[in-house]
């Protein structure tokens, strides 16, 4: 199923960039997954029982004049095709392919306590230079890191909790001492 949601988004990208839409397509592919992810949507998108024709009936109702037509076109198409379940993965696929199109990407930071404006802006300057990318940075407290912080972006891990250091520093000392 990943293989076919990312020919879908690769092709709503491919169509996006021709038709110099890609922010606009970015912000309506936005809009779309956050409505796939309202429970009556997609109890009724996911329905077997409904008909296509029904379902397409819907969609043109709700997003006729809202959406590109190339998104719209791909709605229907995914509804002619039975492929509903393979729309929100779709959709998530494109809006990841337009950030690393546009050269962006979101870093998850989480640390023990919360991180004061300016040293989320120093994060995002160092991870922006790094990466070679724009990057946003998402917080999230969690207390059980006790101190420092780590960072999830892009498949990179980077750990600079206290608990990271004292489990370096534990290791080193068993070198240390031959055990």
């Amino acid at each position: 199923m990943a293989e076919l949601d990312a020919r879908y988004a690769t092709a709503l990208l491919e169509l996006a960039v021709e038709a110099g839409s890609v922010d606009q397509t970015l912000e309506q592919t936005v809009f779309l997954r956050d409505t796939m992810q309202d429970a009556d949507f997609r109890r009724v998108m996911l329905d077997p029982h409904i008909l296509s024709a029904e379902k397409n009936a819907l969609l043109q109702g709700m997003f006729k004049g809202v959406l590109e037509d190339h998104l719209l076109g791909f709605l229907h198409l995914m509804v002619e095709k039975n492929r509903e379940a393979v729309l929100e993965p779709s959709l998530i696929t494109l809006i990841d392919l337009i950030h690393s199109h546009q050269r962006k990407t979101t870093a998850s930071v989480i640390s023990a306590v919360e991180l004061r404006p300016p040293q989320v802006s120093a994060l995002k300057d160092i991870l922006s230079k790094k990466l070679d990318k724009q990057v946003d940075v998402k917080t999230e407290v969690d207390p059980s890191v006790i101190g420092g912080f780590y960072i999830q972006v892009d498949g990179y891990f980077i750990d600079r909790t206290v608990q990271k250091q004292l489990h370096d520093m534990k290791v080193d000392m068993k070198k240390e001492c031959g055990a």
